[in-house]
């Protein structure tokens, strides 16, 4: 990531030839990019995981429970499916999963210029059953608004944290038969679990990035995108993408090192598969979670075209929320450019990917 695109173009000119310099740059997306505070948890402050900060009467969301249960679980293994249906007979709340002040990313300026200046985005996830339900019903966004003087930390509600007991009890038993002396093992037990995770104070950042090649923003530049797909034998463009992929994992943007560098607000999302925003396009546009490969061979071109509407809201990299180096995938919340300009955060859809 850079500091700006003038800063890009300087570290760049290692790899490309100016005159491509500049086209790269021109790919180029602000984001807001999480780090680790130094001091402590503030009351209304940006964080990762505990608890979200909210008034007196708020209630912690729940999802709605779904019309077909055994729809969803039949969507996962024999184990999968079982623990769903576990998990939805309890009805239990969303996971919390972030806490944005909208007035620290409001003075980030480009990165963050769609958002709110006041108040805080409050993010909630269903991680036990949403990397098998992409949609709506999994994600919950609130904007709260309350002024600071108003707000005090929530308190766990009980059946959540029951659930996350009983989840941390099976992975310190796991970890009992299976650690010996293996600090991952270990590490992974003292994390979180699919219903909460350790609070951390973060800052938010504004960073340039380049755009991973599964993002839209390559496939909206045609030459990059035919090499991507492998629909190009030129080798000057090769040569090109190439050098691109050597600069993306050269700054950290495609494999960080810590990877709380994932964690973003806004910008290009950083897929594991395909751009998160096309199953965006499919779920609430054809009403299913994939489409297969001749409907997405006869619609392809439509959903690429829609999915320019929508833009990412929050990427979570699950391990690092989590603090569990055995945990891997990626949340992505999303949101329509207009619902975000209206501000209706309840439009939100909630993409899971994983490698």
């Amino acid at each position: 990531m850079f500091d700006s695109p003038a800063d890009a173009a300087d570290a760049l000119l290692a790899y490309f030839e100016r005159p491509r310099v500049e086209i790269v740059v021109e790919a180029l997306v602000p984001a807001a990019i999480f780090h680790p505070a130094a001091s402590g948890i503030a009351i209304g402050g940006t964080r990762l995981g505990g608890t979200p900060d909210a008034p007196a009467g708020f209630v912690w969301p729940r999802p709605a429970r779904p019309d077909d249960p055994d729809e969803i679980a039949r969507r996962g293994n024999e184990d999968a499916g079982r623990e769903m249906r576990a998990h939805m007979a309890l009805d239990l709340p969303y996971a919390f999963i972030a806490q944005v002040d909208l007035t620290e990313a409001a003075a980030l300026g480009p990165a963050a210029s769609a958002l709110p200046s006041e108040g805080r985005l409050l993010f909630f996830y269903d991680l036990a059953i949403g990397p098998w339900d992409t949609g709506t019903r999994v994600a919950r966004v609130i904007w709260e608004r309350s002024p600071a003087d108003a707000l005090r930390p929530l308190a766990v509600p009980d059946d959540l944290a029951a659930a996350a007991a009983r989840e941390a009890q099976e992975r310190a038993a796991i970890a009992a038969e299976f650690g010996d002396g293996d600090e991952d093992v270990d590490e992974d037990a003292g994390g979180g679990t699919n219903y909460g995770a350790p609070a951390r104070a973060m800052t938010l950042r504004q960073a340039w990035r380049l755009p991973d090649p599964h993002a839209l923003e390559i496939a909206a530049m045609p030459d990059f995108a035919a090499v991507a797909r492998g629909e190009s034998d030129d080798p000057m463009l090769q040569d090109l993408f190439s050098a691109y992929e050597e600069a993306l994992e050269e700054f950290g943007d495609r494999y960080p090192a810590e990877t709380w560098q994932r964690q973003q607000l806004l910008g290009s999302p950083m897929p594991e598969q395909d751009d998160p925003r096309y199953d965006a396009v499919v779920v609430t546009g054809w009403g299913k979670q994939h489409l297969s490969g001749e409907e997405w061979l006869e619609h392809r071109d439509e959903v690429l075209l829609k999915a320019h509407d929508w833009t990412l809201l929050l990427q979570i990299d699950i391990g690092d929320w989590m603090q569990a180096r055995f945990v891997e995938g990626t949340i992505y919340f999303l949101i329509r450019r207009d619902h975000l300009e209206k501000h209706r955060f309840d439009e939100v859809v909630a993409v899971y990917q994983q490698t």
